[in-house]
């Protein structure tokens, strides 16, 4: 299929293209238009050779997984945000409307080898798909990481020229707060928020990932890992073994349903821990954690 070109600042509509993001190369294909979100943007590729392809398909009631095996489900006391079955040997997806409690927003299948989707998405009044649409893409970015040497973790990074650091912890605990210092301090943000990390044949790397807003790949080589909370002075503390791993592990994004993925995830993290710094940081939230943190991380 020709793509199909769309010339706005915050949109690209077509029918096919490539995005590679943290070095994954995803295609997405459809006989309709599809609407790319301005996140994706800086993130579209020219490559031939994909790690995921995604059909996309304007049929909202296809398929449908009533009676199949409901194996998750991610939701709070006020609503669903998507649910997954088991459907024959693939895995079933329902995705709700963030904006309007209960409203499905796409379903999808992905194939047992994590190779290929189809999403099925509700066209809007033009006709046209918005596939990727909240929480969708993430989830696909996540399944990415399941069969790879990845994990997908919510946390900031800074890089500055060396070295990267990621600052992880519950929400509240000051994430955009210091990477705002650090950036302050001359680093570079890769992200705030959501970031993927791989391992590859010269390290661990950190990646950001497409958000609401319009930003360009980055990508820097991860040196250590912090656990933040506010704290009345800077403290920190190395961990190592069973506990450094656990506790990054309660930050990484995961469907534990199936234990093949726990199993990755420990896998990967354990080995990571055995090459990347994990600290617990108490931090004062001003440029005083900078410096401390240079003082007293260990090489």
């Amino acid at each position: 299929m020709k793509p199909l070109w769309y010339n706005s600042s915050t949109a690209l509509k077509l029918n096919q293209f490539s995005l590679n993001i943290a070095d994954f190369s995803i295609k997405l294909y459809s006989e309709s238009e599809i609407d790319l979100e301005e996140g994706y943007l800086s993130f579209l590729s020219n490559t031939q050779n994909h790690d995921t392809t995604i059909e996309c398909f304007s049929d909202i009631n296809s398929p449908i997984f009533e009676n199949k095996n409901l194996v998750f489900e991610a939701a709070n006391e006020i609503q669903k945000f998507y649910s997954i079955y088991k459907f024959k040997t693939d895995l079933g997806f329902v995705i709700y409307n963030q904006q309007n409690i209960n409203e499905v927003q796409q379903t999808a299948i992905l194939s047992k080898n994590f190779k290929h989707w189809q999403i099925f998405a509700k066209p809007d009044e033009k006709g046209n798909l918005n596939p990727l649409r909240y929480p969708m893409g993430p989830i696909i970015m996540q399944y990415l990481t399941v069969k790879s040497e990845a994990v997908m973790i919510h946390a900031s990074c800074v890089f500055d020229g060396e070295k990267g650091r990621i600052f992880t912890g519950f929400s509240g605990t000051g994430k955009s707060t210091i990477s705002q210092i650090w950036s302050e301090a001359g680093n570079q943000v890769i992200n705030d928020d959501r970031l993927i990390i791989r391992k590859t044949d010269t390290g661990y790397f950190v990646y950001n990932t497409p958000m609401y807003y319009r930003d360009s790949p980055k990508k820097a080589p991860l040196n250590s890992i912090f656990l933040i909370s506010h704290y009345p002075e800077n403290k920190i503390k190395k961990l190592t073994g069973a506990i450094a791993v656990s506790k990054v592990l309660a930050f990484c994004i995961q469907n534990n349903f199936d234990r093949f993925f726990i199993q990755n995830n420990l896998d990967f993290l354990t080995a990571l821990s055995t090459q990347i710094a994990v600290y617990e940081l108490g931090f004062v939230p001003n440029s005083s954690v900078v410096d401390y943190v240079l003082s007293n991380e260990t090489v």
